[in-house]
């Protein structure tokens, strides 16, 4: 069964200085949504950058290996053969499309596969998956082509101990793309009701995610605090309470902008399954702190997936 993805943005740089970044397969690690997960990773690369038979070829314990050829290129498009060994086998065709306006560049990066049909039920899950990485990588590569660098920085800091504590908080379910804007104004609402209304404070700022919908991209959240100094406090009908209990998680550290958080998610669920560890309650942000008094390359979030012993 076959399918396509298509995800693009638009890149305040001209064609030339956005295509050095994708035409040489040795700058990819600059931005790839893959190799910042296992930046350890082997890559070897082969050929002219840019010419035709140009090659790079990883092996890599936590995001598996393959390779990817320039098989065709013209001034508007860069063609590729996709090759995946593990831990799936299948081969892909992608392509980069470029655009140039007033704006700067407008890069659109597509891939063409298919699924065995006895896996339809799969297809929209990869789709959303693959989609996803497009986009974190398209974001990375606007960072480095605009400002020289990524304002952040993920870090595997492996299997922790958690303190369980209670929460108080606001459930809700969003489309992927709502999550950010909602989450905001959840937060907002928490600072009002609990700071300023009642002058009350907490240790832990966390959002929960109970649930996630790959096959539809929907979210379900808990924007939350913990209820130190909140278990007499009526916050009125639309919150929730429950407990985040002591255990094992695996934590994932990021450093910068909450825009560039995706990639924290994609190391640690990428750890998960590599390693084959077991998850044992729900997944959760803890950010150590807060936007409204740093800026936002300063902010410090952990990411954190509870698993068994």
């Amino acid at each position: 069964m076959k399918y396509h993805i298509e995800k693009s943005t638009t890149i305040n740089a001209d064609e030339k200085h956005v295509r050095s970044f994708i035409e040489n397969f040795a700058r990819w690690s600059e931005w790839s949504p893959w190799t910042i997960v296992e930046p350890d990773c082997e890559v070897v690369v082969e050929g002219t950058p840019g010419e035709v038979g140009h090659t790079m070829r990883w092996e890599g314990e936590i995001i598996g290996s393959g390779s990817q050829t320039l098989s065709a290129k013209n001034d508007e498009d860069l063609h590729y053969d996709l090759e995946f060994i593990t831990p799936f086998t299948s081969k892909a065709k992608a392509s980069f499309l470029f655009e140039s306006s007033d704006t700067g560049t407008t890069v659109t990066w597509t891939m063409d596969s298919k699924m065995p049909f006895f896996l339809f039920f799969m297809v929209n899950i990869m789709k959303n998956l693959i989609g996803m990485d497009y986009e974190r990588g398209l974001k990375m590569l606007k960072a480095v082509a605009e400002h020289g660098e990524i304002p952040a920085t993920t870090t595997y800091a492996g299997v922790t101990d958690i303190d369980g504590f209670s929460y108080v908080g606001i459930k809700k379910t969003v489309p992927f793309a709502e999550v950010g804007e909602a989450m905001r104004a959840d937060f907002r609402k928490l600072t009002d009701d609990v700071v300023h209304t009642h002058g009350k404070s907490a240790k832990q700022w966390v959002t929960l995610y109970p649930k996630s919908d790959m096959r539809n991209l929907t979210m379900k959240y808990i924007a939350a605090v913990s209820d130190e100094e909140l278990h007499d406090v009526d916050l009125g009908p639309e919150y929730v309470r429950g407990t985040i209990q002591n255990g094992r998680a695996l934590e994932i550290k990021h450093d910068g902008p909450y825009e560039f958080l995706g990639n924290a998610w994609s190391m640690g669920m990428m750890h998960l399954r590599a390693k084959k560890m077991k998850q044992n309650g729900i997944p959760f942000e803890h950010y150590r702190n807060s936007p409204e008094e740093v800026g936002a390359h300063e902010l410090k979030t952990s990411v954190f997936f509870p698993v068994k012993d």
